[in-house]
């Protein structure tokens, strides 16, 4: 998988944790297909020299759950099931790239899955179920 400079790309830095490991990029590929990218820095890397698997699932995490937000039309999602199988190394300098593909949406679910590629090599295929969450109105308690 190859980095497509002619995708309309965005960053997402987010907060807390996402800060932390990212900044990642997303962009919509097609009809129900995102790509997601993360340049794999140093300080991804665990003890074992290549990329550290939290990344790879974090990347992954990022890809289908915003796939699946985005598919949903901006409706707040949460992953409630993921599954990962990892295939290869990824290496420190590579980049980290994910195709997500929403399978299909019922009864406010979504159903993903995804591949992870590095170095030219297929790292990890992913896979999960996100819940579209409750709207809340102001006030109408539940908590935050």
């Amino acid at each position: 998988m190859e980095f497509d400079e002619s995708l309309p790309w965005r960053v997402i830095r987010g907060e807390g944790f996402n800060a932390h490991v990212g900044p990642a990029r997303i962009a919509r590929a097609g009809e129900r297909v995102w790509h997601a990218a993360l340049d794999i820095e140093p300080r991804h890397i665990n003890v074992g020299g290549v990329c550290h698997g939290g990344v790879i699932l974090f990347l992954a995490d990022v890809a289908m759950g915003t796939a699946s937000f985005e598919a949903g039309g901006a409706h707040p999602c949460a992953t409630i099931d993921m599954d990962c199988h990892f295939l290869a190394a990824a290496k420190r300098g590579e980049r980290l790239m994910a195709r997500a593909e929403q399978l299909r949406r019922v009864r406010g679910l979504s159903f993903m899955q995804c591949e992870l590629w590095s170095g030219g090599r297929q790292v990890a295929r992913a896979g999960g179920i996100w819940k579209y969450l409750e709207s809340r109105a102001p006030g109408a308690g539940g908590g935050p």
